[in-house]
């Protein structure tokens, strides 16, 4: 009875969109006339799906997930048809399948890979730094919470790259805005940004600048102190920068700053590691579920 439901459903929808005269029938036959078994489909599906064909596959796995509900190929299916989606880049559907597919199936091995594809849904919409960052932060947050929840998964080192790449297009939006406010003489607006860069995005790109324009808005606001312990974290990580070179400018005229080799050793500087981050070919591409 559960299957006969499931086939009316996918007929009625399938018939919506279907241009053909007959559209119940032709979807009708497409599921009963149905003769391979569930792990035939899956396997000739896997095949297609290698060899690019990818409309052959979705209906493959669609008639397992219709003909054999109970199949222990069913939850692959699902997730499979949410992969090619994703390459098809019909993200919205991809992105769908993959949240039910979590829903569905939580206590599955798979559901690492699935909370995987739906952060990546978001990851290879992101926009350059000019433009809104919500995607950034949304797959910011999905790729974190993987980390967190699933480690040392096989996903991890393609999510620790990624998250570098989040960070930066972030920080580099963040800075802007934050160049954006000095530029107007507005330093709490310039700050709000630049310390978020700092306490957030410190592995960032944009880090040496981040800590300049820290140093001098608080020499120019006379909050002297500040203005010298963010020079030294600088001078103490990045002696060879030119931001450090221009904040040593700002800065040496305050007692005690007087010499510039290791001034900044008694302020007991943090310590920064920043990722430097090369553009891949590949880096926009999401591993395949295995």
């Amino acid at each position: 009875m559960h299957k006969l439901i499931l086939i009316f459903v996918l007929i009625v929808i399938n018939s919506c969109s279907n241009n053909d005269k007959d559209p119940y029938t032709n979807n009708q036959n497409l599921y009963m006339n149905e003769t391979l078994q569930d792990n035939e489909l899956y396997t000739l599906a896997k095949k297609n799906i290698s060899n690019n064909q990818f409309d052959l596959a979705l209906s493959q796995l669609n008639k397992i997930q219709v003909l054999f509900p109970s199949s222990p190929y069913t939850s692959k299916s699902m997730l499979f048809s949410a992969y090619i989606h994703f390459i098809l880049k019909d993200y919205e559907k991809a992105r769908a399948i993959a949240e039910n597919y979590t829903k569905y199936y939580p206590g599955s091995d798979d559901i690492v890979y699935a909370s995987y594809l739906d952060a990546m849904t978001y990851y290879v919409t992101i926009k350059k730094s000019d433009y809104s960052q919500k995607n950034a932060e949304i797959s910011l947050d999905k790729f974190t919470f993987i980390l967190n929840a699933y480690p040392n998964s096989k996903y991890e080192i393609d999510i620790i790259t990624k998250v570098h790449l989040i960070n930066n297009n972030l920080a580099l939006a963040k800075i802007k805005t934050a160049k954006f406010y000095l530029d107007k003489n507005n330093y709490n607006g310039s700050l709000v940004y630049l310390l978020d860069i700092y306490n957030n995005h410190s592995s960032s790109s944009s880090i040496e600048e981040t800590l300049f324009y820290l140093s001098k808005i608080y020499y120019e606001i006379e909050e002297f102190e500040l203005a010298k312990k963010y020079a030294s974290i600088l001078a103490y990580n990045f002696s060879n920068s030119k931001w450090y070179e221009k904040s040593f400018k700002i800065i040496n005229g305050i007692d005690d700053v007087n010499e510039k080799e290791k001034w900044f050793d008694k302020y007991n500087p943090a310590i920064i590691f920043k990722q430097d981050h090369k553009k891949n070919s590949d880096e926009n591409e999401i591993l395949p579920l295995e």
